[in-house]
C-alpha cells in the first residue's frame, strides 16, 4: 500500500517546488544547522540508542580532489567542508571500480568485486550474497532507496532489501539549469526531485526508524542550476559548477532535516561510487581505467551531533568498509563473508590520537571490466592492488599493461616504476591474480536480457551500448581477450 502511494504522481506533484523554493533558493548563507554538541564517547553510545536514523547520499562520479574539502583551490564545497568541521573525514579513500554497477555491487555488499561478479551490463547481483539494506531492514529499520541511475534498477537486484525502491518523478522545469554537451542525452528532472522524494518521506514517517539511501546524478551529468554558477564554461569548469550546485543542494536537505526536528537523530554519511577524468592519463570521464582521478572518493560521516573536535582519518579506507562501519555504529550485526571492515576502531584511534595498530585496511583491490559495454563480448578485465603504499595496476589484453606506482611519493601515478622494482610488480601481480583466482569461483553470475526501453535509459546516462569503444580503442570481441584463470561461468558469458 505505502509502496503504491508513493509511487503515484498525485504526491510527489503536492510537494513539488517546496524544497527548492523554501531551501535552495532562499540559501545565501552555506552552514551547518545548529546542534548539539558530542565527543566520542556520544559516538560510542550510537550503538545503545534506539531512535537514530541513517542516511546514505551517494553522489554519482564525485571525485574527491575537485572538492574544496579535499583542498581544491576553487571553493566548490563549502558546505562540505562546514559538515566535515563538526564530524568525520577520510582523507584516502579508494572505490572498487570506475563503473557505478560495480562500484555500488562492491559497496551494498562489503564485498570486493571478484567477489560479487558484477562486471558487465547484464550482470545480476547473486542472490545468496547479503546486502546492506536487508541488514538494516532485519535490524528494525524502515529501509528507503530513491535513485535516479538506471544501472540500479530492480532487475539487477538493487532493489532488494528496500521497503520502497523508487525512481522519483521529475517534478520542475530545466528552464534555469545547464548540462554539459558531451554527458549525453539528458536524465529527466534534477538531483531536487529525489530530495523532495526523501523529504516527503521524513514528514510523513518522522516517527519511525529508517534507513534512507539518496542516489543524486547532477554531477555525473555536470548539471547545475545557472544562479548557482561560480566558474567557466569549459568543460571542468561545468564539472566544478555541478560539484558547487550539489553542495547546495545538500545544505538544502540538512536544513529541511533540522526543520523537521530529524538531523539531531540521523547519522549522515557522504560518499560517492567513482570519480572522473580529465585526461590525466589520456581518457575523460569514467568506467575505462582505474586510475586515482577516477577512482579516489570522498567520505565524510556526520554523526547526529556536532563533534566537538572534528576527525580526519589518515589512512586509506576502502568504499567496501562504508557499510560494515555504519552498522557497527548503530549496533546491527556485521553482513556475513565481507571483505570489508567496520572503521570504528581507526575513528577512535585516531580521535584519541593513538597508533591505528592493525585497525586501518592493509589492502584494496579494484576491477573494471572495460568490455562492460560490448554486447556480446568476453571479459577484457583491469585490476589493481594497493597495499603499503604502492598500487600495481594489471589491465588484460593491453601491450605492456602492467603499471606499478609508488603513491606515497606519487599520488597522482605520473611515474611507472615497474621496470625499476621488477621483484615488487611481481610480487603484487603474484598476489593480485591470486585474489581474482581465488575469488571468482565463489559466486555464480547471473544475467538478465536488457530490453529497448533498458537500453534508452542507459543511454540517457551518456553511455553507448554496443557501439565501438571511444577513441578508436578495440573492443575486446574483437581483441578475443581472456584472463588467464578467468574460467566456468564468467568465462563462457552465462
Amino acid at each position: 500500500m505505502l509502496r503504491r502511494l508513493l509511487q503515484t504522481p498525485t504526491l510527489w506533484f503536492i510537494v513539488a517546488g517546496l524544497l527548492f523554493v523554501a531551501g535552495l533558493a532562499s540559501l545565501l548563507e552555506i552552514r551547518l544547522p545548529p546542534r548539539s554538541g558530542g565527543d566520542l564517547d556520544d559516538l560510542r553510545a550510537l550503538r545503545e540508542r534506539d531512535d537514530v536514523n541513517v542516511l546514505f547520499i551517494l553522489v554519482d562520479t564525485l571525485r574527491a580532489d575537485h572538492l574544496s574539502l579535499y583542498g581544491y583551490e576553487r571553493p566548490t564545497t563549502p558546505f562540505l567542508e562546514e559538515i566535515a568541521r563538526y564530524g568525520i573525514r577520510f582523507e584516502k579513500v579508494r572505490a572498487q571500480s570506475s563503473w557505478t554497477k560495480t562500484s555500488m555491487a562492491s559497496l551494498w555488499t562489503a564485498r570486493f568485486p571478484a567477489r560479487t561478479a558484477v562486471f558487465d551490463h547484464a550482470h545480476v547481483l547473486p542472490d545468496p550474497v547479503p546486502l546492506a539494506a536487508e541488514a538494516f531492514r532485519d535490524g528494525g529499520f524502515h529501509t528507503v532507496g530513491i535513485y535516479r541511475n538506471n544501472w540500479l534498477t530492480p532487475n539487477f537486484g538493487f532493489d532488494r532489501g528496500f521497503d520502497i525502491y523508487i525512481q522519483p518523478i521529475p517534478n520542475r522545469s530545466r528552464e534555469r539549469f545547464r548540462e554539459a554537451e558531451r554527458a549525453g542525452h539528458k536524465i529527466p528532472g534534477t538531483d531536487v526531485d529525489v530530495l523532495d522524494a526523501a523529504v516527503e518521506f521524513y514528514r510523513t514517517h518522522r516517527g519511525q526508524r529508517s534507513f534512507v539511501y539518496l542516489h543524486l546524478m547532477d554531477a555525473h551529468q555536470y548539471l547545475f542550476e545557472e544562479r548557482s554558477a561560480l566558474f567557466g564554461a569549459d568543460l571542468m569548469d561545468l564539472y566544478d559548477n555541478a560539484i558547487h550546485w550539489t553542495d547546495r543542494v545538500l545544505s538544502a536537505l540538512f536544513k529541511e532535516l533540522a526543520d523537521l526536528d530529524l538531523l539531531r537523530r540521523t547519522l549522515v554519511v557522504i560518499a560517492s561510487d567513482h570519480g572522473e577524468a580529465f585526461r590525466e592519463h589520456g581518457t575523460e570521464g569514467h568506467a575505462r581505467n582505474l586510475y586515482r582521478e577516477v577512482s579516489e572518493v570522498p567520505l565524510v560521516i556526520s554523526p547526529p551531533f556536532n563533534l566537538d573536535e572534528p576527525i580526519v582519518v589518515r589512512e586509506m579506507v576502502r568504499n567496501v568498509d562504508i557499510v560494515p562501519t555504519l552498522l557497527d555504529l548503530v549496533g546491527l550485526p556485521p553482513l556475513p563473508d565481507a571483505d570489508g571492515i567496520s572503521l570504528v576502531p581507526l575513528i577512535e584511534a585516531t580521535a584519541e590520537g593513538r597508533p591505528a595498530n592493525g585497525a586501518a585496511p592493509a589492502r584494496d583491490f579494484a576491477l573494471l571490466d572495460r568490455a562492460w559495454p560490448d554486447l556480446d563480448a568476453p571479459p577484457q578485465i583491469t585490476q589493481t592492488i594497493t597495499a603499503d603504499g604502492w598500487r600495481l595496476i594489471y589491465a588484460d589484453c593491453v601491450t605492456d599493461g602492467i603499471e606499478l606506482y609508488d603513491v606515497t611519493t606519487d599520488p597522482n601515478e605520473t611515474r611507472n616504476l615497474v621496470t625499476e622494482e621488477p621483484a615488487r610488480a611481481d610480487a603484487l601481480r603474484a598476489e593480485l591474480e591470486e585474489h581474482f583466482a581465488s575469488a571468482t569461483g565463489a559466486t555464480s553470475t547471473r544475467k538478465v536480457q536488457l530490453d529497448a526501453l533498458q537500453i534508452k535509459r542507459l543511454q540517457e546516462l551518456g553511455y553507448v551500448l554496443g557501439a565501438p569503444r571511444p577513441d578508436g580503442e578495440p573492443s575486446a570481441k574483437q581483441l578475443g581477450c581472456r584472463l588467464p584463470g578467468l574460467g566456468g561461468e564468467l568465462a563462457s558469458g552465462s
